[in-house]
């Protein structure tokens, strides 16, 4: 959570399966009073652990006894991964119990509804408010371990299941806590090569580097790990040099670490942009094995390129100029990578990708063969029975 001043307005959130109690709150109580604004309200504890991911309120005002799941559990939830926020619990019960599950939880504060009136509720948040102000956040780059296991399933989720819904949280994260890393920020992606396995996981050769890199502990860095044997490194503007000496200075005792760059970053759509290519480019790097190495960044962009517009017609002076070379070295070069032609390649792509859209999607025929940039219906399918001796149809068929 960003440092509050005495100018930030606080989010709250009413989670209450009285719609009633709902209303009331957003309507009697003087927010603006409090410089506090509703943003969401929610009818059991389920749905507002959902609206509290994506709206990461201050301030949390909960009933107890709730279908779903009830304030407790919510409260559980909240304070576990985010033990910043403030809590509220609005009950009908007198139990001491619940009051006493709240304290041990690390609750705010505790109103029986029916005590309920206008100065208990004032009381109530101005103690809140305060506690925000005196809570002095730490640094950008700290994170709990649950924060970073939460981080990671997210990242991981987005990248390799293309899940919309992670993404949706990992902008919420870079308008609010990572704030810091759309504005001139630098992306490192860091892998080890195939040739430097030493028999042991990749990703814990590299979660080594994380724990042992000089300025883990400064403000402005940040470890993502994507699942896989690669980790992302996000630094600010300020530490991008420092953080590729010592990038430079580590590979001199590991030879087998390797990464890419991209920056600087400018908003959470070019920090999520660049995300995507740096997987992209590591996944065809996994998946094609280059034959000398010596243009692979060259060639492995042309292949990313070919594959983001598999729908259009690619020719080999296209990609030339993308990587500033003659038409007829790149198709060199390209033949030396790969072992095979350009326009092999091009035809082996199209039909991976069409297969992949006739398995995986219920796309019309004529839609799949739109979608690798061949607009004739007829010719897609005798060039489909041609390559794979099976008709579009009955290769869905059999797949599916």
């Amino acid at each position: 959570m960003a440092e509050i001043t005495v100018d930030t307005v606080l989010k709250v959130m009413i989670v209450d399966d009285e719609q009633l109690v709902r209303q009331g709150l957003r309507m009697t109580v003087d927010w603006e009073k409090h410089q506090m604004k509703v943003v969401a309200d929610s009818a059991n504890g389920l749905l507002g652990w959902e609206s509290f991911l994506k709206h990461r309120p201050h301030i949390v005002i909960t009933d107890i006894v709730m279908p779903e799941m009830d304030g407790i559990e919510l409260a559980k939830r909240i304070l576990g991964d985010y033990p910043e926020t403030k809590i509220l619990f609005l009950s009908c019960h007198r139990d001491f119990s619940f009051a006493k599950q709240g304290i041990q939880l690390g609750i705010s504060d505790y109103i029986v509804k029916t005590n309920f009136d206008d100065a208990q509720m004032d009381d109530s948040l101005a103690k809140i408010r305060q506690e925000l102000l005196l809570h002095k956040p730490e640094k950008a780059s700290a994170t709990t371990p649950k924060d970073q296991d939460r981080t990671d399933n997210l990242l991981q989720t987005w990248l390799m299941e293309k899940k919309q819904s992670a993404a949706a949280q990992l902008k919420q994260y870079l308008d609010t806590d990572w704030k810091w890393m759309v504005s001139g920020s630098h992306l490192f992606h860091l892998f080890m090569n195939k040739a430097g396995d030493t028999g042991e996981k990749g990703l814990d050769l590299l979660e080594e580097v994380s724990q042992t890199f000089p300025l883990v502990c400064a403000e402005g860095i940040l470890f993502l790990n994507n699942g896989q044997d690669s980790l992302f490194l996000c630094c600010g503007s300020d530490l991008m040099h420092a953080c590729k000496t010592e990038l430079l200075a580590m590979k001199l005792n590991k030879p087998w670490l390797h990464w890419r760059s991209e920056g600087a970053i400018q908003d959470a759509s070019g920090w999520m942009k660049a995300m995507e290519k740096m997987h992209r480019l590591r996944q065809i790097e996994l998946q094609i094995e280059l034959r000398s190495g010596i243009h692979k960044d060259d060639v492995l962009r042309a292949i990313d390129f070919i594959d983001q517009h598999l729908h259009l017609d690619i020719r080999a002076a296209d990609l030339a100029n993308r990587i500033g070379v003659s038409r007829s070295y790149f198709s060199t070069i390209f033949k030396e990578e790969v072992g095979c032609s350009l326009i092999t390649f091009i035809s082996d792509r199209k039909l991976k990708r069409a297969k992949d859209l006739l398995r995986l999607t219920d796309l019309r025929t004529d839609e799949v063969a739109e979608q690798v940039g061949i607009q004739d219906v007829k010719y897609f399918s005798k060039w489909f029975k041609k390559c794979v001796a099976q008709t579009p149809s009955l290769y869905r068929h059999q797949t599916k």
